[in-house]
């Protein structure tokens, strides 16, 4: 049980005209350590993913608090992990956390979807079973 992290920090071009995090840039920046778990640890690019399985990971589902403001040129350690790996869905935790504190908690859901969009597919056996030494309990998060 652990998280994939990515280390990072508050730039212009995620804030508002006060210097904190505007909410739109941060489901860019929860993408973007998505996009880099499956380049980093899954060994499959979203572009691999496609191209090998014919397959996508759309977006159908998130809930997200905004528990402290996050400021231009803070550092900020992203987090993800699995609460739930089904056959064919993954429900994810991603956290912004600065200097231990969760300033940001999001709850997401993914689903294996077929790239013509039809219908869902299981997760691909060696994706599945990267993906299982992420899986947290609910209540580490």
């Amino acid at each position: 049980m652990s998280f994939f992290t990515v280390p990072g920090k508050v730039r212009f071009g995620h804030t508002d005209s006060a210097g904190i995090i505007f909410y739109p840039r941060f489901f860019e920046i929860q993408n973007s350590v998505v996009e880099d778990w499956f380049d980093d640890v899954l060994d499959s690019s979203f572009a691999a993913f496609r191209e090998t399985y014919d397959l996508t990971t759309p977006l159908v589902d998130v809930s997200t608090q905004f528990l402290v403001p996050c400021r231009l040129g803070e550092k900020l350690d992203v987090m993800l992990g699995i609460i739930h790996l089904g056959r064919s869905s993954l429900v994810l935790r991603v956290m912004a956390e600065r200097d231990g504190e969760t300033c940001i908690t999001s709850r997401a859901v993914l689903v294996c979807s077929k790239t013509d969009f039809t219908g869902s597919a299981p997760w691909p056996d060696e994706i599945r079973k990267r993906m299982q030494s992420f899986q947290i309990e609910e209540s580490e998060t």
